[in-house]
C-alpha cells in the first residue's frame, strides 16, 4: 500500500490534495528464482518473471525507489515529480529478467498520460560488478540502461514517446546516479486525461507537451567513517518544458519555465524499521506560475517500514 500527498514537495504541485491506494499488486509467474520483490531493485537475481496487476514500471533508474522506504532521499528528482507524473505505475503486463551481465524488461500496460489508450515499452540495462542492494550502503559497480515508453490513445494512434537513458557508478562509500528523460508529443496540441483541450485563459490551445529533464545523484555512505548509519545525499536535477503555459492543481493555465533544482540532506537509520531523513531544496532562482510553488524548502520525513 502507499499513501500520496498531492505531488507535494519543492518545484511540484500540491495544493493539499490527500489519497490512499494501493501502489502494487500482482500475480508472478518465475523461472530459476521465487523471490519476488514488489518494488524497488528487481534485477538483484537471475531469474525470469511474468506478471500480471499493478507495478512500478522499468524505465530509467529511479522506478528503484518510488517506494518511501527505497528512497535515500526525501523528494524525487524533477524527471520523475514532472515527467513521470510522480513515476510511472500502472496496471497491465509485465516481464523481466536478469542473466548475467545483462537484464530486461518489458510491459503493457493501461495509459499513463490519459485515461483511455495503453502503453508500450521497456528498459534494457547493462551491469558489471553489482552486488545486491543492501540497505546499509550505495550499490557498487556499474550499471547503464536505455529505456523507451510508446503510449496510444484508444484508435492505437501514437499519443507520446518517451526516451530514457541512465547511468549509475557505485565505488567504496559513494554512488553517483544519472538519468535523462526526453517526452515527445505526437499531438500539436495539449489534452488532459479525457483527451479534452487544453486552453489559456483566453481560450488559446496550450502547445505541444515536449519535455527534457535529467538529474545526478551522489550518495555518501557515512557509516564507516563516523561509526553511524547516515547517509549524505546532493542531487542536481533539470527540468526542460517546450510549451510556455501549463496547468495549475485548479485547472486554470499557469506560466511554466525551464526548472533547475539542488537538493541537499542526510538521512539517518535507526533500525531495519526506522529511519529519519532531512532535505534542503533551492531552485536556483528558477521558478513556475503555479501556486504552491516552492523556491526553496527544507523538509523532514520519518519512514516507518513493517
Amino acid at each position: 500500500g502507499a499513501v500520496f500527498c498531492g505531488n507535494s514537495g519543492p518545484g511540484g504541485l500540491s495544493g493539499g490534495n490527500t489519497m490512499a491506494g494501493i501502489a502494487v499488486a500482482m500475480i508472478d509467474y518465475h523461472l530459476y528464482d521465487d523471490r519476488v520483490p514488489p518494488r524497488g531493485r528487481i534485477f538483484n537475481n537471475q531469474g525470469l518473471h511474468i506478471q500480471a496487476g499493478r507495478f512500478d514500471l522499468p524505465f530509467g533508474t529511479d522506478y528503484q525507489n518510488f517506494a518511501n522506504k527505497d528512497r535515500v532521499t526525501v523528494t524525487a528528482p524533477l524527471t520523475t515529480s514532472r515527467m513521470q507524473l510522480g513515476g510511472y505505475n500502472s496496471d497491465g503486463i509485465r516481464a523481466y529478467g536478469s542473466w548475467g551481465h545483462f537484464n530486461v524488461a518489458g510491459f503493457w500496460t493501461d495509459a499513463i498520460y490519459a485515461d483511455a489508450g495503453h502503453g508500450i515499452g521497456g528498459r534494457l540495462g547493462l551491469r558489471f560488478g553489482n552486488r545486491p542492494y543492501s540497505v546499509h550502503s550505495p550499490r557498487k559497480g556499474i550499471e547503464l540502461g536505455v529505456s523507451h515508453l510508446s503510449e496510444l490513445d484508444g484508435d492505437n494512434r501514437i499519443r507520446y514517446s518517451v526516451y530514457g537513458a541512465d547511468l549509475g557508478i557505485g565505488y567504496g562509500i559513494w554512488r553517483l546516479d544519472n538519468e535523462l528523460m526526453l517526452l515527445q508529443a505526437h499531438r500539436d496540441r495539449t489534452f488532459d486525461a479525457d483527451d479534452n483541450l487544453l486552453v489559456d485563459e483566453y481560450g488559446n490551445p496550450i502547445g505541444k507537451g515536449h519535455q527534457f529533464g535529467y538529474h545526478s545523484t551522489l550518495v555518501l555512505d557515512l557509516e564507516s567513517v563516523i561509526e553511524r548509519p547516515v547517509q549524505a545525499f546532493a542531487r542536481f536535477s533539470r527540468w526542460q518544458p517546450k510549451q510556455a503555459l501549463g496547468l495549475d492543481y485548479d485547472g486554470s493555465a499557469v506560466a511554466i519555465n525551464d526548472i533547475s533544482m539542488l537538493s541537499l540532506g542526510f538521512n539517518y537509520k535507526f533500525s531495519d524499521y526506522l529511519q529519519l531523513k532531512f532535505e534542503y531544496s533551492d531552485t536556483l532562482g528558477t521558478s513556475t506560475g503555479e501556486r504552491y510553488f516552492d523556491r526553496k524548502i527544507g523538509i523532514g520525513q520519518i519512514v516507518v517500514s513493517f
